[in-house]
């Protein structure tokens, strides 16, 4: 079970914050999947929470990762779009 933490990581802040997701950086991944989770109205919760980082271990490419685009792949792979 994944434990979510507070702290962020102080490199990233203003723009880059908002666009890229770190999968180096737990509270970045764990903030994106709430946020993934609460734009698609699915639960926020351990188990939903879990699905996606797990499906997240399968991201294609080379970190950073462009929010836009994970939450694009995510889409694809559940056959979910945006609230």
């Amino acid at each position: 079970m994944m434990v979510w933490k507070n702290d962020d990581n102080k490199k990233y802040r203003g723009k880059i914050d908002r666009i890229y997701v770190s999968m180096t950086e737990s509270w970045e991944v764990e903030y994106f999947i709430d946020h993934y989770l609460k734009t698609r109205k699915r639960g926020i919760n351990d188990e939903n929470r879990s699905l996606v980082a797990h499906k997240l271990e399968d991201l294609p490419g080379k970190a950073p990762h462009k929010r836009d685009e994970v939450s694009a792949w995510l889409d694809k792979q559940y056959k979910l779009s945006p609230a």
